[in-house]
This record gives C-alpha cells, sequence and structure tokens, in this order.
C-alpha cells in the first residue's frame, strides 16, 4: 500500500489510534486524527501528536477536516454510523482496521490471530508464554492491550505474532490471513454494536476469510456455531474438545489434556495448572494445539502452562473470608461469561452470585437454567438491574438489588455461609459505573478486602 503524501484520516485517539497516527506519519503519509470525545487527557494526547507534524480535531467529527482524504483507518470502538465512515463510503473511499493496516506493512506474516466471544486474552497470554518457553521471537498484541501498528518496529521476519482480535477490529479486515486462525467459541454478544447474531457470526469468522491449504484452524468442536463454520474454511482445520474426538486436535479426557496429532499423547494434567473452570481447560487446549501445530515439544507447552498465572478480573480467587471465598470475573460481560462462570462452580455450592451494568442488548434467559442446584441469591446493580430482576423473577432464587459494588459485597458477605461462593460476575458492560472492567473489578475487590 502506497501512503505516501496521501492523506489518511484515523478516527478514534485510544491506543490503537495514538499509535496509527504516528505510524502512518512515519511512512509519510498526511496525517490527519479525529476523535469524538474530548477530555484533558485527549488534549495532551493530541498536542503529543500535533508535535509530530499529525493535524487533530478533538470532541468532533467535521466534514470539512476529513474532505479530501485517500483512506480512513478507524479504531475497533468507531461504530458504521460515525461521521467520516458514513462520508468515506459515500465517497468510495477505503475504509480499513488498524490490524488490517499493521498485517499488510508487517515483516512477518506468521500470525497466530485467536478470537472468540470469551477466553480470547487468556488463550493470547498463554500461548505467548509457550513461544517464549520454546525460545521463539514472539510479540504478544492486540486486543490484549498493545495494538499491532505499535509493535511493527520490534517484529522481524522471523517474528511470531500472537494476535489478539475482536470482532469490530475483524469487521474492517480485506487482506488480513494468519498463519492460524483460532476461534474459541461464539455467543450472543455486542448486539449493540452488531446488532444480531448474523453480523456477530459474520465479523468472527473473518479471521478465516482469506486462509488457504497452507494455514490451519482451530476450532472448539463443542462449539455448534464453529462447526457451521468448518464448511466454509479453506485452511487445515483441527479442534479442541472436552470430550474424545476423531478429528485431529486435542481433547480433555479427566484431567487430562491429549492430543491425538500423531498418535495418542498425554500434554498435560489440568489440576497441577493454576487456571480455574472449564473455559479456562478450553483456553489451555486451544494453546497446546497451537503449540503442537508448530512443532514445539509437549514439555516446553507443559511447562508454560503449569507456571502460567492468571489473569486479573477473569475468575480470580481474590479471599477466603470467614470460609467464604470471592471470585472476581469482573471480565465478564455478557451472559455466555456468566454460564461459563456458574459452570466453573460445583453443584451444591452455595452460590451467591453479582451482576449487573450496562447491557448491550441481550437476552439474559439463557443463564437462568445455571442456576439450579448452586445459586442461592443473586444480587443485582447497575444500569441493567430492573431489567435484570424482571429476566430473572421467575428463576426460583431471591433476588435483591443495590446501588453500588460495596452494597453488593456487602449484602453478599451478610447472606453467605461458611462454604459459600460469592463470585462477581457481571454480564454486563461496565460503562455506567466505571471506565473499564479492572476499574470495576479493582473496586470489587477493594471492597472484599475492606471486610478483613
Amino acid at each position: 500500500m502506497d501512503i505516501k503524501n496521501k492523506k489518511v484520516v484515523v478516527v478514534g485517539l485510544g491506543n490503537t489510534g495514538f499509535d496509527s497516527a504516528l505510524f502512518l506519519a512515519k511512512k509519510g503519509a498526511d496525517v490527519f486524527l479525529t476523535e469524538i470525545k474530548e477530555t484533558e487527557q485527549l488534549h495532551k494526547e493530541a498536542s503529543l501528536l500535533n508535535e509530530k507534524g499529525i493535524k487533530t480535531e478533538i470532541g468532533r467529527h467535521t466534514e470539512k477536516f476529513i474532505t479530501g482524504m485517500d483512506i480512513l483507518v478507524v479504531s475497533p470502538g468507531v461504530p458504521d454510523n460515525a461521521l467520516p465512515v458514513r462520508y468515506a463510503e459515500r465517497k468510495n473511499i477505503p475504509v480499513i482496521s488498524e490490524i488490517e493496516l499493521a498485517f499488510i506493512f508487517s515483516p512477518t506474516k506468521k500470525i497466530i490471530a485467536i478470537t472468540g466471544t470469551d477466553g480470547k486474552t487468556t488463550t493470547t497470554a498463554l500461548i505467548g508464554d509457550i513461544f517464549k518457553k520454546a525460545g521463539i521471537p514472539v510479540i504478544v498484541c492486540g486486543n490484549i492491550g498493545n495494538p499491532f501498528i505499535g509493535e511493527l518496529e520490534n517484529i522481524t521476519e522471523d517474528t511470531y505474532v500472537i494476535l489478539e482480535v475482536s470482532s469490530f477490529q475483524l469487521e474492517r479486515t480485506k487482506n488480513f490471513k494468519p498463519l492460524i486462525g483460532c476461534l474459541l467459541n461464539i455467543a450472543e454478544d455486542h448486539f449493540d454494536r452488531h446488532l444480531n447474531m448474523e453480523n456477530y457470526i459474520k465479523a468472527k469468522k473473518k479471521i478465516f476469510a482469506n486462509q488457504d491449504e497452507n494455514d490451519f484452524a482451530i476450532l472448539n468442536y463443542e462449539d455448534r456455531y464453529c462447526r457451521e463454520i468448518v464448511r466454509e474454511i479453506r485452511a487445515n482445520v483441527f479442534f479442541f474438545s472436552h470430550k474424545s474426538i476423531e478429528e485431529k486436535g486435542v481433547y480433555q479426557k479427566g484431567n487430562v489434556i491429549i492430543s491425538n496429532l500423531n498418535g495418542i499423547k498425554e500434554i498435560l494434567n489440568i489440576e497441577e495448572t493454576k487456571l480455574w473452570g472449564k473455559g479456562n481447560i478450553e483456553n489451555m487446549m486451544a494453546s497446546t494445539l497451537t503449540g503442537l501445530l508448530c512443532n514445539i515439544s509437549p514439555e516446553d507447552i507443559r511447562e508454560a502452562i503449569y507456571n502460567f498465572t492468571p489473569l486479573p478480573h477473569r475468575l480470580e480467587r481474590v479471599a477466603n473470608i470467614n470460609g467464604v471465598l470471592f471470585i472476581n470475573d469482573s471480565k465478564s460481560t455478557n451472559p455466555h461469561s456468566v454460564i461459563n462462570a456458574l459452570e466453573s462452580i460445583e453443584d451444591n455450592t452455595k452460590t451467591i452470585l453479582i451482576m449487573g451494568g450496562r447491557n448491550k442488548d441481550m437476552s439474559f434467559s439463557s443463564v437462568v437454567q445455571h442456576f439450579k442446584k448452586k445459586v442461592v441469591l443473586i444480587i443485582l446493580m447497575g444500569e441493567a438491574k430492573e431489567e435484570l430482576a424482571r429476566e430473572f423473577k421467575n428463576s426460583g432464587v431471591p433476588l435483591i438489588l443495590v446501588s453500588n459494588v460495596r452494597e453488593a459485597v456487602e449484602q453478599a458477605f451478610k447472606n453467605a455461609k461458611k462454604g459459600s461462593i460469592v463470585i462477581f460476575s457481571p454480564g454486563c458492560t461496565s460503562f455506567d459505573m466505571f471506565n473499564n472492567y479492572k476499574e470495576r473489578g479493582d473496586a470489587f475487590k477493594k471492597e472484599v478486602f475492606s471486610l478483613l
């Protein structure tokens, strides 16, 4: 792609937009960045870009600012109805995502891309640790926190890029082609952006769109959407499963993860890891399979996973107070993640579930059946608490509505018995009360620690 002296407009001044603008300027493009929000921090970052010759507008999108652009680069959070996107489409101007831009200019095409409704970040981090243990040059980036485009100067043709990609990032790709594409699962999510399940699946499966017979696709055998997508994939397909499978891949048998790629081989014992829950077993299987396909030894895979420290806010054990275990699952922002959290708890464990936040236009009716034999109390908070209360009113589980995290923790502890689990798995976004799920999870942990 020739961008020298071209007018390139970047939409969004998050980490992705900031790094994209700097990269484009270094490549000789005439860079304009537009951001609809306005804060003191955004003005500071805009000033840094201005010093590099990048023009910026903060607090608005104006047609005058973007007129004459040759390419539009959108950050993941930019919706299709944003003025710059509508303008570009009306003028037939190319609109691409940051990962598409990074892919085009990347010195390496050894890209392992991980997507899915849940588990992306943990799996991305696990695979990164496996490659590091094996001594293979690797960069871990993407939706995990550091944009792909910002890491290009650290990448050579021998580097493997372990890339977490969201549906928002994938929907604006055209040529993006990972060596290994991994789809962990698909469940209802982001309907506030994608509107329906069909559009969401369409975005997710773009991870495989340009792959061919020289590439690899890894999918969850027990996910019906994954099995349906397989028919469209041209790459070599491999599966992971909680049950024994004839298809090539890895599977769980008791507490052991087994590979059938070259005969039946035991790879690792789940009980010797620090990870907890059904979803994390899937993350470990997907990571194991990725390592094996890249010819990494079972020994290196095993050691990397055994030494892996669980990431914060994902089924994170916070404290055991008077026999009550508190678990922080603040990363939970959809019904599927709540189900995953509940499935990780053994039946007949008295469980108090704290939920709520801002809903993403999704129904939580699928969660109700997972209350059986474990959930004894549900505490609801945030913008969606009344809506969730209506969905759960016939579940047979008592409901308590509270105003904030502090009240939620206090009510949970007040009603908990010795041997109980209190799990904070909101199932909604944090944006009604917090800037992000991390801030929300930290608030929960602070309140739990205050009980001590």
